[in-house]
């Protein structure tokens, strides 16, 4: 396994880390038989997908700095940074594949969705505005899955390296 991840290991690990992701997606849709991207997940799952990026990256800095020259902090930083964008863009390439192919009533059942609660919420006054609303949630939906999942593996990559990289130069 060692000689795998000697060659470009933030690329296998980053990979690593997402496909691992994706099977927690695909374990989540399976067992809940609710689409991910709708409604609430209260499932263990749901937490195991947070601690997978996080437990790849500290194994990961561990290889890395045990079998590579890398003994810079920014260094370290920076190869959990990667990983935690290739984590993002395996998931982010899954999150349209699942909604564009595996579920394609996705967007149909986020508007649905939206328009009950903002109906039950009574804070619209007429049809119009109601569905200005709606159409802009539909908008705002995919770019922000995209922009949440950046932003959450770039977080848990720089805090996971961070720790980790602090735990290894004090050993």
């Amino acid at each position: 396994m060692n000689s795998f991840f000697n060659t470009k290991p933030s690329l296998k690990f980053g990979l690593l880390s997402g496909l691992l992701l994706v099977l927690n997606e695909v374990i989540i849709n399976t067992t809940t038989q609710t689409n991910p991207y709708i409604g609430e997940r209260d499932s263990i799952f749901s937490y195991l997908g947070l601690l997978i990026p996080i437990v790849v990256i500290a194994i990961a800095i561990s290889f890395i700095q045990k079998h590579a020259a890398i003994e810079g902090f920014g260094q370290l930083i920076k190869f959990g940074l990667i990983i935690g964008l290739l984590t993002a863009a395996v998931y982010i390439a899954y999150s349209l594949l699942f909604i564009y192919s595996i579920e394609p009533s996705t967007l149909a059942e986020f508007e649905q969705m939206n328009r009950e609660r903002s109906i039950a919420s009574g804070q619209f006054k007429n049809e119009e505005d109601l569905n200005n609303a709606i159409q802009l949630s539909r908008n705002a939906f995919l770019p922000g899955t995209i922009l949440f999942s950046i932003a959450i593996n770039l977080f848990i990559g720089f805090v996971t390296s961070v720790i980790t990289a602090l735990f290894i130069r004090n050993k």
